[in-house]
């Protein structure tokens, strides 16, 4: 969120402003000095506006101008005074001021310059988002393959790209689901406004409805401010719910609501927002289960209108040659390396493995290796292979397994409620997830036995 940082010595003046852009639905911090104001921008990523006083003891307005452009050059800087004249007026600007007010200002003008202020910020943080996504090459031609497999998932997402139906993407850990979601945005009408991903999984349920739908202040303990949740932040854009099977069930019926009426009310608040955006959901789950245990059936029916598979690696091996080449180019950059090539018996060792982790899983294979090769290393080697692998069988070499998924879960789990002492919330809190999804995996895993 946009906070605007306001420093003055005169403690009356920063209230009476504080007071003027809080009723005006701006978040904003104050300083009644320039140490005071480089801690604040320091400490909070999100100052994008300073309102800074010309004449302040121990530190005058132009000093504090270099000194938050060296913590963030972003920064939009309005000069305030009371000693106007054109040459500070050309002095602020000169010195990174975007504009200059003489006191006793007018309020009706102050706030017309931050709401273009306001404008021009939102607007360069899309083209920047935007940049982003195309930098990350999230296009459907970017997603490598050459499978026949994977040839229809494109053809279909391209379809369900150019519709404005719901969709859900199936697949397991790994295969890319965050990805398809960001080509079918990025390839559909909604591409110049809001992506906007979330985890259900990952965050606690206390949160979630928080994160999604909003809250107002005071709705609940610690909501201090006004929040504006995901949903209002995607406009008519897209949002990506990634493990909608670990969503809770009183929050599916509040997802559904939205859904049905394309409305939108925060936490606490008795007025509604309208929602236009368009919902992709994914899951690593089955549709059986997603349909009989962990969805209601009339959401399942609302976000499945499009359902698109993302087949696991093992499925597409042909793909693994030209996956590992990208990888290996992608990681010489990162790690200052000149392989070139894979030895033949090094591929086979891949395509003899399942990938319980898909792709995620070969990425990661691929980086340890080309990390820790020595500078004059110029091809991969079956011995490379082995080393990152740990054995599965000692009688036979050709069947060794990376660590499953299943033994990194159970150990992390089994990790959190050492550190927890047993406190379930407590170890859910360490590990990222629900409670709910911690219970789950609990039982899945066969860890309280």
């Amino acid at each position: 969120m946009q906070r605007i940082l306001v420093v003055d010595d005169d403690s009356d003046m920063v209230s009476a402003v504080k007071e003027l852009l809080e009723r005006d639905k701006y978040s904003v911090s104050t300083a009644l000095s320039g140490n005071e104001a480089i801690e604040i921008a320091k400490s909070d990523n999100n100052i994008k506006i300073a309102l800074v006083d010309l004449v302040m003891p121990m530190m005058d307005g132009f000093t504090l101008i270099d000194k938050l452009h060296e913590i963030n050059p972003e920064i939009d800087v309005i000069m305030i005074t009371g000693h106007g004249t054109i040459q500070t007026a050309v002095e602020s600007i000169k010195r990174g001021a975007r504009d200059f007010i003489i006191k006793p200002f007018d309020k009706e003008l102050l706030l017309k310059k931050l709401e273009s202020f306001k404008i021009s910020i939102e607007l360069k943080e899309r083209v920047h988002e935007l940049e982003q996504l195309v930098s990350d090459k999230y296009g459907f031609e970017e997603i490598i393959s050459t499978s026949s497999v994977m040839k229809k998932v494109f053809e279909k997402s391209h379809y369900a790209a150019d519709s404005d139906a719901n969709i859900l993407i199936i697949g397991e850990t790994g295969t890319g689901k965050d990805l398809l979601s960001k080509a079918i945005h990025l390839k559909s009408d909604r591409k110049d406004s809001p992506f906007v991903p979330i985890n259900c999984g990952s965050i606690p349920k206390e949160l979630l409805e928080s994160e999604l739908f909003g809250h107002k202040k005071g709705s609940f303990t610690g909501a201090f401010k006004d929040q504006t949740g995901l949903f209002v932040s995607a406009k008519d854009g897209t949002i990506f719910l990634d493990e909608i099977g670990e969503m809770p069930k009183d929050l599916q019926v509040r997802l559904l609501r939205v859904l049905e009426e394309h409305k939108v009310r925060p936490l606490g608040g008795t007025s509604e927002v309208n929602f236009s955006g368009r919902i992709i959901a994914a899951t690593n789950r089955s549709i059986d289960e997603l349909k009989k245990d962990l969805l209601r059936e009339d959401l399942f029916f609302r976000l499945a209108v499009i359902v698109i598979g993302i087949p696991p690696l093992r499925d597409r091996k042909e793909d693994i040659p030209l996956l590992t080449e990208h990888f290996i180019e992608k990681f010489n950059k990162k790690y200052s390396r000149e392989i070139q090539s894979m030895s033949v018996d090094a591929i086979e060792s891949l395509y003899n493995y399942n990938f319980p982790g898909n792709i995620r899983e070969l990425e990661n294979l691929i980086e340890g290796i080309v990390a820790v090769s020595p500078e004059e290393k110029k091809t991969i080697t079956l011995r490379d292979i082995k080393s990152h692998l740990i054995w599965h069988d000692k009688e036979s070499d050709n069947n060794y397994t990376l660590l499953s998924l299943e033994k990194l879960e159970k150990f992390a789990i089994d990790q959190a409620l050492k550190e927890s002492n047993g406190n379930k919330s407590k170890a859910a809190e360490l590990l990222g997830i629900s409670r709910d999804t911690l219970y789950r995996k609990l039982k899945q895993l066969d860890i309280e036995k």
